[in-house]
């Protein structure tokens, strides 16, 4: 069920053998052992494989678990001790003190504090065990070392494998990884008291833990986990209980999803109940939904589905391989930054996760058709980087997905990509002489069709234009990653674009040389400038005026929406605005997007011209070019400040209709 650790994030184990009897001797002939757990909930669950695994090992041991009353009150009960010690303070004084009294022959630390090994060194345990970490490797007799990365911080292993590899080093056998809890019935009984109508729901019993004592970054919106119930009250007549700790945060958390949701909700804030019943009311649960936080890992022990949301934690620290377990990761550039709360101004890692991710994996689990462990919030490049020469620097990404299908295109590399001619090629009066666009198929196993993708090509662009584009932009980008960038940055916000599959560049000391962009075709859509919706053809009947209306004011929405991301566009004409026959609308031309500083309201006012100039008169009324602006605006009445925006926007397109017609050019806008 949970998949091994690979051999090479084992820690490195070493002993001191400067004269006390260690672990290495004598292990399983009996004795009294200490463990000290681990503090946080999630990890002292994530240590029950090896606690099972020493339990089992030393037999003839008497073995002593010693912890915080919260973790007891979680492993309880439990049949791996012997014995409870409850940690009562911090104080290693005291606590040697009080260790003393026992005459612990071993000590075993999964608590990684240089705290408790000073605590066990003066409590006179001649064996102690630990990771040498936090400046106490002097106080362990036996001692191991946890991978570490070059740049000098821990490699990320699973928990789990982190204290198995002490198990292992004790002599246990460690291949054992699934979590275990067991349930009080006494627990239950209580629970049944306090909460009856969870015990026979119409539907399914859902828990959701919006909270996390590690701090806000990990936690999602409350209104999106009010939409997730929501929607799995209407689909599966769920009944949703929102659980929480008793801190005030947590509570408001709970009222605020309560408060959004339109059902009603049960809020364990309004009546508490305690760890022990927590672990009856998960143990019942058809689907646990939680942040990255200790209940999950409660949930998971229990043989629970669970849906997890990671935002910046890196996963792989608390990876159990749970085959019922879905984790999706918003892995936005900033994330893992491992950050108690976010320093951005937009929570970005955790607003990538959308409801419709949480609803869809909801569905996958709770009708048995799990299709992948893991779902990102946005994609996965591989990325291939080389020094070509001393002078030029080269990179190269590829959209994980499509990568065998461009490696069977020999397009693997920069100088495959600027010699590839097996396309049709795209062109224009107004292109560029180093700008090339290429339209191509691609196929493999791994798509589950033919598709069809674009290349822009970027060679050798002139400085000026290169300078020019650095001041609009305000850093030094090549072509192709300013394009990829905005489209990243719009796609997370919300705006659908063409989706990038790869890209790359190549730079001489200063100044690009090449850049390409690779893009998919958008399914089933064509630009506004080639085809309006059906309802725009015919008569126009109450229906058709009814869609019509219903398009522009969705239209206006969108635009709305790009322009909230401060971005503007440079040709915001019908024809970089694509619809799909699903209703949805996409920007593309990316490259011709920035976010002016300066001169914003300018640019907002450009773009609306431009969608004013490119709307056909014969299908654009006044009136329907009126409703545009006033669902843009999100109003129902016309301000001082409206008509002067209107005026200005008029005034621009009249000014690019005089400039056309002096160049024989058609103007859409006047029919």
């Amino acid at each position: 069920m949970c998949k091994a650790n690979p051999e090479s994030q084992i820690p490195h184990p070493e002993s001191n053998t400067t004269g006390t009897v260690l672990f290495g001797e004598k292990r399983s002939s009996g004795g009294e052992i200490l463990v000290w757990l681990p503090s946080p909930i999630g990890d002292a669950v994530l240590c029950t494989p090896a606690l099972r695994a020493i339990r089992k090992h030393f037999k003839s041991c008497k073995i002593s678990f010693f912890a915080t009353p919260v973790v007891r009150c979680v492993l309880s009960p439990y049949s791996f001790n012997d014995k409870w010690l409850e940690q009562s303070n911090e104080n290693p004084f005291a606590l040697a003190k009080k260790l003393k009294e026992h005459k612990f022959t071993y000590a075993i630390l999964f608590k990684n504090s240089f705290a408790s090994a000073l605590a066990i060194y003066l409590a006179g345990i001649p064996s102690r065990i630990g990771y040498a970490r936090e400046g106490r490797g002097l106080l362990l007799t036996d001692k191991l070392y946890p991978p570490k990365l070059p740049s000098g911080k821990f490699k990320p292993i699973s928990m789990i494998d982190y204290y198995l590899a002490i198990a292992s080093w004790l002599g246990c056998e460690t291949t054992g990884r699934n979590l275990e809890l067991l349930i009080d019935p006494q627990e239950e009984q209580q629970l049944c008291g306090k909460l009856p109508q969870v015990l026979n729901p119409d539907g399914l019993l859902v828990v959701i833990v919006p909270g996390g004592a590690y701090g806000p970054s990990k936690c999602w919106g409350s209104v999106r986990f009010a939409q997730t119930a929501d929607w799995l009250i209407t689909n599966y007549n769920a009944t949703v209980v929102i659980s929480v700790g008793p801190e005030t945060l947590e509570k408001q958390i709970a009222k605020e999803i309560c408060n959004s949701s339109k059902h009603k909700l049960i809020n364990l804030a309004e009546m508490p109940i305690s760890l022990g019943e927590l672990k009856a009311l998960f143990s019942i649960a058809e689907l646990v939904i939680s942040n990255d936080t200790g209940p999950r890992h409660i949930a998971i022990a229990l043989g629970r589905k669970v849906i997890t949301l990671f935002g910046p934690n890196n996963p792989a620290w608390t990876d159990t391989g749970y085959e019922n377990e879905i984790q999706i990761i918003g892995n936005v550039h900033c994330a893992p930054c491992s950050k108690p709360k976010c320093k951005k101004s937009e929570h970005i890692c955790m607003e990538a996760i959308t409801v419709e991710m949480v609803c869809e994996a909801a569905k996958e689990l709770l009708e048995n058709n799990r299709r992948q462990a893991t779902v990102l919030s946005q994609q996965e490049f591989i990325e291939t980087s080389n020094l070509s020469s001393s002078e030029a620097k080269e990179s190269f990404f590829i959209d994980r997905e499509y990568q065998t299908a461009l490696n069977e295109s020999g397009l693997t590399s920069i100088e495959e990509i600027f010699s590839f001619d097996a396309a049709k090629k795209l062109t224009k009066s107004n292109l560029a002489r180093f700008r090339t666009r290429l339209q191509f198929e691609i196929d493999s196993p791994q798509l589950p069709s033919s598709t069809t993708v674009f290349m822009k090509r970027y060679d050798r662009p002139p400085v000026f234009v290169q300078l020019r584009n650095w001041l609009s932009h305000h850093n030094r980008r090549s072509n192709a990653l300013r394009e990829f960038e905005a489209a990243k940055k719009l796609t997370a916000a919300g705006i659908n674009t063409p989706k990038v599959i790869s890209y790359g560049e190549q730079w001489s000391t200063m100044f690009e040389e090449r850049s390409f962009i690779i893009t998919e075709k958008i399914p089933d859509a064509e630009s506004l400038e080639r085809k309006l919706p059906d309802c725009f053809n015919g008569p126009a009947t109450t229906e058709n005026l009814k869609l019509r209306r219903n398009f522009i004011v969705q239209s206006a929405a969108f635009i709305r929406k790009f322009h909230e991301t401060t971005y503007r566009h440079r040709d915001l004409y019908f024809s970089h605005i694509f619809y799909s026959d699903t209703g949805e609308f996409y920007l593309i031309d990316l490259a011709r997007v920035f976010g002016p500083i300066i001169l914003r309201r300018r640019f907002q006012i450009k773009d609306i011209a431009q969608v004013y100039y490119s709307a056909p008169g014969k299908h654009f009324s006044e009136t329907d070019r009126m409703r545009f602006y006033m669902a843009y605006a999100g109003q129902s009445k016309l301000t001082k400040k409206d008509k002067i925006f209107i005026r200005k926007v008029i005034n621009k397109a009249e000014r690019m209709a005089r400039h056309d017609i002096r160049h024989g050019r058609v103007v859409p806008f006047a029919g």
